[in-house]
């Protein structure tokens, strides 16, 4: 319970100074997000008076922190100088790249940690040297690039699945975007499964359990597959993290209506609170899956020490 307490203290530090320096960082951007809404009309000083009084840009960055973190801890994400709260945007984009984000995830997952097992069987061997290169090959193509040959080949050529847009549904609108994304991950996983594999395998304690007669199938499962399982599980943890931040490009490939997409034109058109809640929110994320790691690690290995 204390470890729990002192995880979830340092989430709190954590997140409070990185809001800041995002909000900061957005802060010190060039550009005049209200000149950006009048676009080349002239706004009257009347006008700008007001708006910057409405949205608190007439006081010190500080001051507008504490307008937008006194908000935050009450669900409110602010709003746009158009008025639009930041919250209805998230309402719409989050749940697309939530779910491109966990397909991803869950194709990591499986062919990685298959891949991993494959090339641990037999080290050395021929399937080992094929998951090796399959994982190398993986991390070499450039996700764009993948990104456009799933859609020319997959999409247009054979007519299996969509190319933009999420009105197919899940799964079939989400399945190629998401296999662009967890290749980038497939590499890495495949790799720490077979050297965990590996080490678990020649580890005194699975000796000792093989001499005490244990059978092979409690020994693989309990013994050898669990333990190796933990620097996977840190991976892919903080990697699904990285997913529901790192999906910007795909989603413009695919027109997908996502987070990464409401980011990008919040970037064009100089709208900071949106910026700022896209990054918060990713940053809570991040705290949320790195405390369920750390809780994870103790199921699987309650040795490691707290």
């Amino acid at each position: 319970m204390t470890y729990l307490f002192t995880r979830l203290l340092q989430g709190v530090v954590v997140f409070f100074g990185t809001s800041l320096l995002v909000f900061l960082a957005v802060f010190a951007l060039p550009g005049d997000p209200l000149g950006a809404l009048a676009g080349d009309a002239e706004l009257s000083e009347t006008v700008v008076r007001n708006l910057e009084a409405r949205y608190h840009l007439d006081q010190p960055v500080l001051v507008q922190y504490w307008y937008y973190i006194t908000g935050l801890l009450q669900g409110d994400f602010g709003t746009t100088v158009t008025g639009e709260n930041v919250s209805d945007i998230f309402a719409h984009a989050w749940p697309v790249t939530i779910q491109l984000a966990l397909t991803a995830w869950v194709l990591e997952l499986i062919i990685g940690v298959t891949l991993g097992i494959v090339a641990a069987l037999r080290p050395g061997g021929i399937a080992d040297r094929m998951a090796t290169s399959v994982a190398i090959l993986a991390l070499a193509i450039p996700t764009f690039v993948l990104a456009f040959f799933l859609q020319q080949w997959f999409g247009l050529s054979l007519g299996w699945f969509p190319v933009a847009g999420v009105s197919a549904g899940w799964p079939l609108a989400y399945l190629l975007p998401a296999f662009c994304i967890a290749m980038l991950g497939v590499g890495p996983i495949a790799r720490l499964m077979r050297t965990s594999l590996l080490e678990t395998v020649s580890a005194d304690y699975v000796r000792t359990a093989k001499a005490r007669g244990i059978s092979p199938l409690r020994l693989s499962g309990r013994h050898v597959f669990r333990n190796a399982l933990v620097p996977v599980v840190t991976y892919l943890g903080v990697d699904l993290g990285a997913l529901l931040g790192g999906a910007v490009v795909v989603e413009g490939i695919f027109n997908l209506p996502g987070i990464g997409r409401a980011l990008f034109t919040a970037i064009n058109t100089q709208q900071g609170s949106v910026v700022v809640g896209v990054v918060t929110a990713g940053v809570l994320v991040v705290l949320v899956m790195n405390i369920l790691v750390d809780i994870a690690h103790k199921l699987l290995d309650p040795r490691i020490a707290p």
